[in-house]
């Protein structure tokens, strides 16, 4: 009880303390809005006395039952919300920003059963992606210890700036050296991005391509890099054997990753594609 003698519960769905002001009708939570029912309130629908209410208006906050209810589907805040509405003409209209709700539908396309194995691809990805940026960082790092720290330097080279040759390493390793990394970087940071996107099931498909297709590039990126600064002839003998194999760790999680992605990703569309034919056949029955 609350100092005004007021009874209190928490909010089912938020946690929030709800004051109750009706003990025999809705009472809506403070903090996410909730309709939280009166401890004395009948559980019977408003229009159908002895049938047991299904659902709580989310307009005038009046209990109903199936037969009396409409649920709609909408997007608010970037998120989808399900809202019920009563057959009253002045809720249907404040309901009518959302589209209403196909059960038949919601359950031939209800994707459950990839829970698991989205959060599995999620983590792998991720923490391969999270490896190659690790990788590029410390590539980048250890060309400049190299080249500046040590004997070692790259070979000289040409480089075209627009119609004139700068020649010698000193003017073009930074550049050289800069660009490559930037590049290798970029590709990297494109690759996190991706691998967030392989949890959302309508992206989940061209998440794991993208994947794919930037993984041969960065590898690709990888033996030009090797060849132009001619890695081969370093010094120390640890730091490129460690380097490839930090690469072909992210490398082979990455590409595994993709691969469920696409194969789950085709799984979920074919499977939204037999819903909508399902639920045409339906429609056209019904007619």
């Amino acid at each position: 009880m609350t100092e005004a003698g007021q009874e209190q519960i928490m909010c089912p769905v938020c946690g929030g303390p709800v004051i109750i002001d009706n003990k025999d009708k809705v009472n809506r939570c403070q903090y996410c809005a909730s309709p939280v029912l009166g401890p004395s309130q009948s559980r019977d629908c408003v229009n159908h006395p002895g049938v047991l209410a299904k659902e709580v208006c989310h307009v005038c906050g009046d209990l109903v039952c199936e037969k009396c209810m409409q649920k709609r589907v909408g997007e608010y805040g970037g998120k989808l919300l399900t809202i019920v509405n009563c057959q009253k003409p002045s809720c249907i209209a404040e309901s009518e920003w959302a589209k209403p709700l196909n059960e038949e539908y919601q359950k031939l396309a209800n994707m459950d059963w990839a829970d698991r194995i989205d959060n599995i691809i999620l983590r792998i990805t991720g923490f391969g992606a999270i490896v190659m940026m690790v990788f590029e960082l410390l590539f980048f790092l250890g060309v400049l210890y190299f080249q500046y720290f040590t004997p070692w330097s790259m070979p000289e080279v040409r480089l075209v700036l627009g119609s004139s040759f700068v020649v010698g390493p000193f003017l073009m390793i930074p550049v050289s050296i800069l660009v490559f990394c930037i590049f290798g970087n970029l590709l990297a940071a494109i690759l996190l991005q991706s691998a967030l996107q392989v949890y959302v099931p309508d992206r989940q498909l061209g998440a794991g391509v993208t994947l794919l297709v930037i993984l041969i590039i960065e590898v690709a990126h990888l033996l030009f890099r090797g060849l132009f600064f001619g890695l081969l002839t370093l010094p120390n003998p640890y730091f490129l054997p460690l380097m490839i194999g930090a690469f072909l760790f992210g490398t082979v999680l990455v590409f595994i990753g993709s691969l469920m992605a696409i194969y789950v990703g085709n799984k979920k569309r074919i499977q939204l594609k037999k819903a909508r034919i399902q639920l045409n056949l339906t429609l056209k029955k019904g007619t």
